[in-house]
């Protein structure tokens, strides 16, 4: 059982990271390829 919580945790921690680093490069990637977005 206690195993069980661990993994579950553990596995949403990661799928956590994953996504945010995810978001990151997307935004990072489409910055590099259509130039950073105007400001005002």
């Amino acid at each position: 059982m206690e195993d069980d919580m661990r993994r579950r945790m553990i596995h949403g921690l990661i799928s956590l990271a994953l996504s945010l680093a995810a978001a990151w490069l997307a935004t990072y990637l489409t910055n590099k390829i259509l130039g950073a977005p105007e400001q005002g």
